[in-house]
């Protein structure tokens, strides 16, 4: 799923992707990084086997979602230096539901599962694909975005189908699907990068001939960048993306399935990727 090299050339992206707010950070995102304990981890019943998730949620007051900025316009950093995106709204939807505050924790994308097996956070909401793979290890919510990989190049390449990547340098966010992609179906091993921004700048600075990313993070990485960057728009894949709960957590699985579900119905996840596609691709 995501992005970005030189000094030259990241100040060429900060420029376009200055709303953005560049590439993802590790840290967390809020300075409460530990309020959601492994108490309310992997199991739907605490150790005396009589309280929920949702009720631990909401006797806290606190929705811990973990995300990785870094894949524009679904998580990004802001003007203010914290997370944004369709998915950091789309979870404030379900803290609202559960009448709790929302807290983001920022970090590698490599890190959320196995940061939500160990209770660091009870939601990942990070523009993931549903794999069956991922399925094995968390509970996926409903699909609320299709989604699909395809090509980010410089202005004017010659590439314009997966064919043409061979004998190429071709950058891919680490441990997501593009990375799978370039792995198992084109049979290379790509350059691997933290996010979208960071494969981008590769892309831009010639250490990279293309990058494979997620279809609307990359669009929005090519309109922040018009004379660097342009997309091939012919999908490589077709991916559903959705959010995560772990293992058995299926009070607050519910909730988040509710509120998706109404999201999609009165076009709110359309008008939020609009909303944000334009603050990074005109900020």
């Amino acid at each position: 799923m995501k992005k970005i090299l030189a000094f030259a050339m990241a100040a060429v992206l900060m420029l376009g992707l200055a709303a953005c707010g560049g590439s993802g950070a590790s840290a967390p995102a809020s300075s409460a990084a530990g309020s959601a304990s492994a108490s309310s981890g992997a199991s739907g019943q605490d150790s005396a086997g009589g309280t929920s998730v949702v009720e631990e949620i909401q006797e806290k007051g606190v929705l811990t979602m973990m995300t990785a900025t870094g894949f524009p316009p679904f998580e990004y950093l802001g003007e203010d230096g914290k997370p944004a995106g369709v998915d950091i709204d789309l979870a404030q939807l379900v803290a609202d539901e559960l009448g709790v505050e929302l807290e983001v924790l920022d970090m590698d994308f490599n890190l959320l599962i196995e940061s939500l097996k160990s209770g660091k956070g009870q939601l990942i909401a990070a523009g993931m694909t549903a794999t069956p793979e991922r399925a094995e290890q968390i509970d996926f919510s409903i699909t609320y975005t299709l989604n699909g990989l395809i090509l980010l190049v410089p202005k004017g390449s010659d590439i314009k189908t997966a064919d043409d990547l061979a004998g190429k340098n071709i950058a891919v966010q680490e441990s997501t699907t593009a990375h799978i992609y370039a792995q198992e179906e084109l049979g290379i091993e790509p350059l691997a990068f933290k996010n979208a921004n960071e494969c981008a700048t590769a892309v831009m600075g010639g250490k990279a001939d293309a990058a494979i990313l997620d279809k609307v993070p990359a669009q929005t990485l090519a309109m922040a960048n018009p004379d660097a960057l342009e997309t091939v728009e012919q999908l490589l894949t077709e991916e559903e993306m959705a959010m995560g709960v772990a293992k058995g957590n299926e009070d607050l699985l519910e909730v988040v399935n509710s509120v998706l579900q109404k999201a999609m119905d009165d076009g709110t996840v359309e008008s939020l990727t609009d909303k944000h596609l334009k603050i990074c691709a005109e900020g």
